[in-house]
């Protein structure tokens, strides 16, 4: 019986069976699923790269694509903004020059305005004592009622006696009938005259005479003469003649 040490902890021996081909087999089967571990994992993990690349090709791709686009249109934006700008610029030039050329005319206009004011001024200081004048306007009444003959003495003050007055005369009558205020032409109701604008053509003087029949209800007021001299000088006349009946 083989020494104890009292009192020790006895430790069971098992008695096993040597066979050095079984262990060399396990430890190369432990190698080569080892070795086949990795090389799985290896081309998993190559694949996943590969296919993570491939995604990220085709977003890179796509996302390309769309800067692309981004840029097309933004360069397309800018373009159209720069069109407008130029329009903008345009337009307001346009319009400063449009309202430049306006208050041109204006103030052209207010200058010619002036001097017209300016040379009817002068022109009438000057014909105001020659030219046309009406030298005589008379009525005179007739038994029957409503009618009057009249007599309107066109004449040329300063008259040379070689020089042809030319112009025309229109001569109205103005009154009321009833609360309306009329005006009749002395070519509706005098059978002498067949005119509007009477023509003068006289050296000295002409007559425009007449008789005349008075509408009934009609009560005259004045006798307006309105006449133009066009030669040998240019003149306008505008007077006003009350209606008075001579004899009355």
């Amino acid at each position: 019986m083989p020494n104890v040490v009292k009192g020790s902890k006895q430790q069971k021996m098992v008695v096993v069976p040597y066979r050095p081909l079984q262990r060399i087999f396990f430890i190369a089967a432990v190698l080569i699923g080892v070795t086949a571990s990795v090389l799985g994992g290896f081309r998993y993990g190559y694949y996943q790269t590969m296919l993570t690349q491939e995604t990220e090709q085709t977003s890179q791709e796509e996302f390309n694509r769309e800067v692309t686009g981004l840029r097309s249109e933004n360069s397309e934006l800018s373009r159209q903004v720069a069109i407008l700008d130029r329009s903008s610029v345009i337009d307001q030039r346009a319009t400063e020059e449009v309202q430049f050329t306006i208050k041109g005319l204006r103030d052209r206009v207010a200058q010619l305005e002036q001097d017209i004011v300016y040379y009817r001024q002068v022109v009438a200081e000057e014909t105001e004592d020659t030219g046309l004048i009406v030298g005589q306007m008379g009525i005179d009444g007739m038994r029957e009622l409503n009618r009057f003959r009249y007599k309107i003495v066109m004449r040329q003050q300063d008259a040379d006696g070689d020089t042809f007055l030319t112009g025309h005369v229109s001569v109205n009558l103005v009154g009321k009938q009833g609360e309306e205020k009329v005006i009749l032409a002395l070519r509706d109701i005098s059978d002498e005259q067949d005119r509007l604008n009477i023509r003068l053509r006289f050296k000295y003087f002409q007559n425009i005479e007449g008789e005349l029949a008075l509408p009934a209800g009609f009560e005259p007021e004045r006798v307006q003469i309105t006449a133009v001299e066009i030669a040998p000088i240019e003149k306008n006349i505008d007077q006003a003649f009350s209606w008075v009946v001579q004899g009355k």
